[in-house]
């Protein structure tokens, strides 16, 4: 007896130890990826400073001209313009216009991206970009489009209470795609991880005023851009593909993609994917 009460417990305690180092490894696996995210703020940082900064300087540079202009612009208006009461009646939308725009630029420089997207993987199950969605996404997008190894996808964990209450929409921050484990947005429905890869590529050649953007998109006039043939007519007035609002150019891609797998005619959207792809956006 005693030596089988003996035998049992080596094992049961072979058990605890494989366990134990299973969670150990799941445990230091989790850990040296938040480490690595942690890095990345520092590198991401640095290596965007000389363009962030040159996007607040814009930024600046566009309200001091603002101002400047200010009451010319309000001369004309009385003369030969729509009046000084229209004129004035505008000015609130274009102020806070600017100071939207000028809110994420700082933003941006102080790095509340990279920190935003280090809390949101703080909170879910994150993992990066597979090899089959990278060879995926690069063939529509281009392979050198976005920085994919930055981009993550977030799913479960806290986003799960997020998803319950938007309808289950996939959503993009910043370098983080948060896709929900349910319905039509899950991350095996590769044209919604495009749609939002979209936004990862506007992110890195906008900033995060892009995310103002979109959310004005959907409050406004939406997705929807139009059929192929409102594409071709678009083309012949000399819309380009920055004319389209944050979700129509996301949405635009998607579409060009889920044709391009049901093998129907894209001939209407090829030349504005040309232009996505050489980062007018």
């Amino acid at each position: 007896m005693d030596e089988n009460a003996s035998k049992t417990h080596r094992v049961a305690w072979q058990q605890i130890g494989r366990r134990g180092a299973r969670v150990f490894v799941v445990v230091s696996a989790w850990l040296g990826d938040r480490l690595l995210d942690a890095a990345m703020w520092a590198v991401n940082l640095v290596r965007d400073l000389p363009l962030r900064l040159g996007r607040l300087a814009l930024a600046l540079w566009a309200g001091l001209v603002g101002v400047v202009l200010a009451l010319p612009q309000a001369r004309r208006a009385m003369s030969a313009g729509p009046g000084l009461r229209a004129w004035l009646a505008d000015v609130p939308r274009r102020v806070i216009f600017w100071l939207v725009l000028f809110l994420f630029r700082v933003l941006d420089l102080v790095g509340v991206p990279e920190l935003w997207s280090l809390l949101m993987r703080l909170t879910a199950r994150v993992t990066p970009l597979t090899g089959a969605e990278i060879a995926a996404a690069s063939a529509i997008l281009g392979p050198t489009a976005l920085r994919y190894a930055d981009v993550r996808v977030a799913e479960g964990g806290l986003l799960n209470l997020i998803f319950r209450h938007n309808q289950g929409r996939a959503f993009t921050t910043f370098h983080t795609i948060n896709m929900p484990t349910f319905g039509a947005h899950q991350r095996t429905n590769f044209a919604i991880l495009l749609h939002e890869l979209v936004h990862v590529y506007q992110y890195e050649r906008t900033g995060g005023l892009y995310i103002a953007e979109a959310i004005y998109a959907q409050l406004t006039t939406g997705y929807n851009y139009g059929s192929p043939e409102d594409l071709q007519q678009c083309l012949l007035t000399g819309v380009c593909y920055r004319d389209f609002n944050r979700e129509q150019q996301a949405q635009l891609v998607q579409d060009y993609y889920e044709r391009l797998q049901a093998n129907l005619p894209v001939a209407a959207y090829e030349p504005y994917i040309e232009e996505m792809r050489s980062g007018r956006v």
